[in-house]
Order: structure tokens, then C-alpha cells, then sequence
């Protein structure tokens, strides 16, 4: 397409023509601003990458621009890269797909453990320059019976944490029947009494659907943060809170 110093098209090709759907005489003496087809007019915008919306299909044009020195003339090619505009569009879908895959957890999609311990390296460095509080609980299903514990169980409880928890905390799958909770603003005692309050409705859930005995329990473990914690070792310290919990209870 050839535009003269007035930008009025003075020229296209046969391309062009078979490219947009239109005749030469449809483009010929016009400019942006009056181009009978609106559609067309991104053709002249001064961009690189075109987007044109023709009879419900999209394509993607590549423009460039180049100066005939001495004549006023404008040359603009375009090259048809619909194929690997759309590639692109594909693999970037599949990049942000992948990306999240990797933070979460397949079977209940809760943040997974890498990603909660990335969130909770950040949480330590803000407690850690700000001393603010930052509490972090551990739980794990305890089936009342040997049957192995279900994916429906894990769902189950997942969901059950998910609804009772406040809209700063993060609960993840730390692994198999472990969630954890990072609690952040909360000190050791509001922290105690959230479980309270979760443990509470616990029974409820594992009786639900006519069980007369429990299905399952579900034992805490808890940890606040100190100073000279870091990652590694705060969740050590609530892993062990855990173990903790369950040998009292074993005895």
C-alpha cells in the first residue's frame, strides 16, 4: 500500500486487495480518518502489529513502514502472521496454565507447598523488619478407622478449612493429609482461638451423611513466630507442634 504526503492511499496491490476482501477502488484517495471501511482503517494506524476483525475471523498483519526519499511517498507492507500471532496467544496460555500448575495443588487446588513456602519466606522477612505477629498452624486428617483416607475426604476438609478461615489467611496442602494455615497479623493467642473455632464444627463434618461414629479427626499443630526463626525452622518448630499433639494423644 503506497500513501502520498497528504496520507491518502494512492496505491495497492492485488494482495492487498485479496488480503482485506476489498477492491483497489475502495482504498484509493482515501486516509484514516475516511476510509469507507472502518474495519479497515487499522491499517493506518501507526503500529506494528495490525489487528483486523474481517466477516468474524481475526487476523493479524505485520506492518512496515518505509520512505521513498525525494518522491512524498509512503510504502506500507504487511505480512500475514495470524498463524504465529495465535502460536504465540497458545504457548502463553500454556506458559500461565504451567505457571499456576506449579503453585498449586492438583487434587484440591489450594496454594501447594513450594508456593506456600515462598509466601512464607516473604511473611518471615516482614515479621522479621516490622516484628509484626505471624502465627502458623499445621493439621492433619486422623481416619477412625485403617481404610486409607479418600481424595473425597481431603476435599472434603480442604473446602471445610477454606470456608472457615479470614480473607488475609492462606491455606495450602502442605502434603498426603496435612494443610497448613499461615496466619499473618495474628499472635499466638488469636491464632488458638481460630482453631477453636474450626475444631469446633470438626464433628459435624466427619458425622455428616448418617455416620454414627466419626470418620475422621483432625489434629493442630501451632507455631508464632520468633526472633531468629526463619523459613526452615518455623516449620520445623509447627511440624513438631504437630507431633506433639498427636503423641499426647497417643498416650
Amino acid at each position: 500500500m503506497a500513501l502520498n504526503s497528504q496520507g491518502n492511499i494512492c496505491g495497492v496491490n492485488p494482495v492487498i486487495e485479496a488480503m482485506t476482501g476489498l477492491s483497489a477502488a475502495d482504498f484509493l484517495g482515501h486516509n484514516q480518518e475516511n476510509l469507507p471501511s472502518a474495519i479497515h482503517r487499522p491499517l493506518l494506524e501507526n503500529v506494528d502489529l495490525v489487528h483486523l476483525h474481517i466477516s468474524g475471523v481475526d487476523c493479524w498483519l505485520q506492518r512496515e513502514t518505509r520512505e521513498l526519499k525525494g518522491e512524498g511517498i509512503t510504502l506500507l507492507y504487511f505480512q500475514d502472521v495470524t498463524e504465529v500471532y495465535q502460536l504465540r496467544q497458545q504457548n502463553e496460555q500454556l506458559t500461565r496454565q504451567m505457571e499456576e500448575l506449579s503453585i498449586t495443588d492438583a487434587l484440591t487446588g489450594l496454594t501447594n507447598r513450594r508456593a506456600l513456602t515462598q509466601m512464607l519466606d516473604a511473611q518471615v522477612t516482614r515479621s522479621r523488619r516490622y516484628q509484626n505477629p505471624l502465627s502458623l498452624a499445621l493439621t492433619e486428617i486422623l481416619p477412625q478407622n485403617s481404610e486409607a483416607i479418600s481424595d473425597e475426604l481431603i476435599l472434603k476438609v480442604s473446602n471445610y478449612l477454606r470456608d472457615r478461615l479470614r480473607w488475609a489467611d492462606v491455606l495450602g496442602r502442605w502434603d498426603g493429609y496435612r494443610f497448613m494455615l499461615m496466619l499473618p497479623e495474628t499472635s499466638e493467642e488469636a491464632a488458638i482461638t481460630l482453631i477453636e473455632n474450626i475444631s469446633n464444627g470438626v464433628e459435624d463434618l466427619a458425622t455428616a451423611g448418617g455416620q454414627q461414629a466419626p470418620e475422621f479427626r483432625l489434629r493442630f499443630g501451632l507455631a508464632a513466630w520468633g526472633k531468629g526463626l526463619d523459613t526452615k525452622r518455623f516449620t520445623q518448630q509447627v511440624e513438631q507442634a504437630l507431633d506433639a499433639a498427636e503423641t499426647s494423644m497417643a498416650s
